[in-house]
């Protein structure tokens, strides 16, 4: 009599044990990174943001600003300066940052002259941009000389 090839179920359960242990170990880890990975991805987008409004004040000549958690938080848009009315005026569509991703407290409002630096007298502009734990957080630095960087 010939023996059945097959596992025996000792040998499956084993086996799913083993793959629920490893499961169980790797999910969290990779929640975490698609965590980060969303801050970072959120930072690089308003770096991103921040480099082409200053470049439009410069081949506008004209004063441009990007306003944080405007008109909600989480939110973002740029503004030029319309001297005829004497107001801001938006340019383009309302940003959002990825999910679970907001500005730090105190966002400042980035505004660029036609030179491309910020306005005389005005300090370096710093912005985090957080997901609530701090070591996945992003900081913005916009230098009075107009550089952008992202750490």
């Amino acid at each position: 009599m010939r023996e059945a090839a097959g596992f025996s179920l000792l040998e499956m359960l084993l086996v799913a044990g083993v793959m629920g242990v490893i499961a169980a170990v790797t999910v969290p880890l990779i929640a975490g990174a698609m965590d980060r990975y969303e801050v970072i991805s959120g930072g690089q987008q308003v770096v991103s943001t921040i480099r082409a409004v200053r470049f439009q004040a410069v081949a506008r000549n004209q004063r441009t600003r990007v306003r944080f958690d405007v008109p909600e938080a989480g939110q973002y848009r740029t503004e030029g300066w319309d001297p005829d009315t004497a107001a801001w005026v938006a340019l383009g569509q309302i940003q959002l940052l990825p999910r679970d991703v907001a500005f730090g407290d105190g966002a400042p409002t980035v505004e660029f002259v036609p030179t491309g630096r910020l306005p005389a007298g005005n300090p370096a502009a710093v912005l985090t941009v957080t997901n609530g734990h701090a070591d996945d957080d992003r900081t913005i630095t916009v230098s009075t000389s107009g550089r952008v960087q992202l750490q």
